[in-house]
């Protein structure tokens, strides 16, 4: 059976960090979960271990609105980083249904999907069997792949 080794969850929301961390946990198909409460604290552990694969993570849900550092600043400053040692997919998840965000997304080419808060157990079990099987066939309409 194919396994994700690392999946971090940046976000501030403390009731969105534990419910996906447990339907996550629930897959039995993950290794590692990472938790962050903001982008700067994410972005410091990805640069901290950026020549060390195993540390980093091979998918990352990011919220946009955050403290210190939020998911665009994140953004920026990863994307900027060529020298991460693992090819990272990123989903942003936000309660934001401001288009400007929505068309700000699509300037990212590292993007790989915008999904709506709240989010539901079926999308993360189909999104991380799309990631697993790398085919997007009968996504959730929440969800809008880059």
């Amino acid at each position: 059976m194919k396994r994700i080794s690392c999946i971090s969850i940046i976000d501030d929301d403390q009731l969105f960090q534990y419910s996906i961390k447990k339907v996550l946990q629930s897959t039995d198909i993950i290794d590692n979960i990472l938790q962050f409460r903001d982008g700067e604290a994410a972005l410091n552990y990805l640069l901290k271990n950026k020549d060390n694969a195993a540390m980093l993570p091979e998918i990352i849900f990011l919220d946009l609105h955050m403290p210190l550092m939020d998911g665009w600043e994140f953004l920026e400053e990863f994307t900027s980083n060529t020298a991460v040692a693992k090819k990272t997919t990123i989903y942003i998840c936000t309660s934001s249904i401001d288009h400007t965000n929505q068309e700000r997304f699509k300037s990212y080419n590292k993007l790989s999907g915008y999904i709506i808060k709240p989010i539901r157990k079926n999308e993360i079990y189909e999104l991380l069997d799309n990631e697993l099987n790398s085919s997007y066939a009968a996504i959730s309409p929440n969800i809008v792949l880059g």
